[in-house]
């Protein structure tokens, strides 16, 4: 099954219905694909906030699937222009808002509580992590705390935070959103196979209401007989 197509640098998914520019070395992962089946509390008339956009397929993909207006928050100055020309090449200028601008200082470009959702897919490993080449998946000099609080800023009460998280951070991001006032309340483990441990966790927050939290069923990115689950085909067809 090909969804993606490869075009030089170039990139269709989803049946062609989603087109994006990647850089070189950052390709866009198929768990990243699966977070957008996760998400929560999204609606056609909600104000989303993408910290860490990055080139923007989290913004691009919500903005066509629910037709929301997403403002796609990003400091790095070589992703935030392939954002602008995702945009561009996916006619989404109407919808979807590049800023740039650090997390660490959101205060500065939004009021408190303006959101209705916020996404993120913040770097995986903290930066004490002892690797020479450390690419995006690895924090510099904003920590997943920095994502949790300036999440809790943007959002208004009863707003979601949802969040794609290794599963070895867990107890850590659950920590932070509960200093911050933002009690999870769903949760959903990837796994890659099923005789292997979960590897990411999609987990949703809501500001200020607290609430057991509710396990979903497990997602399993591979089959058994090798190749992707009918669940994960059936989505990387058919999410748009």
């Amino acid at each position: 099954m090909k969804w993606l197509k490869d075009s030089g640098r170039e990139f269709s998914f989803f049946k062609g219905k989603l087109r994006l520019i990647q850089p070189e070395k950052h390709k866009l992962s198929v768990d990243l694909v699966l977070f957008l089946s996760l998400l929560k509390g999204i609606k056609r008339n909600s104000m989303v906030a993408d910290l860490g956009a990055g080139f923007g397929f989290l913004s691009i993909a919500v903005a066509k699937k629910f037709g929301c207006k997403v403002w796609a928050i990003e400091r790095n100055e070589e992703f935030l222009e392939l954002l602008k020309k995702n945009v561009e090449l996916n006619a989404l200028e109407e919808l979807i808002t590049p800023v740039k601008g650090d997390i660490r200082e959101i205060r500065e470009l939004f009021r408190r509580g303006e959101f209705s959702c916020v996404i993120t897919n913040p770097p995986f490993y903290p930066k004490e992590y002892g690797i020479e080449d450390k690419g995006v998946h690895f924090e510099t000099d904003t920590t997943l705390r920095d994502f949790v609080k300036a999440s809790s800023y943007l959002l208004r009460d009863g707003g979601y935070l949802n969040i794609l998280i290794p599963s070895f951070r867990l107890y850590e991001s659950f920590t932070y959103m509960r200093e911050f006032n933002l009690p999870p309340r769903f949760m959903s483990v990837i796994y890659p196979t099923v005789e292997k441990g979960g590897k990411l966790c999609a987990v949703t927050s809501i500001r200020n209401v607290s609430g057991p939290l509710k396990i979903e069923k497990p997602v399993l990115i591979n089959s058994k007989e090798g190749g992707y689950t009918q669940e994960v085909e059936s989505l990387l067809e058919g999410y748009l």
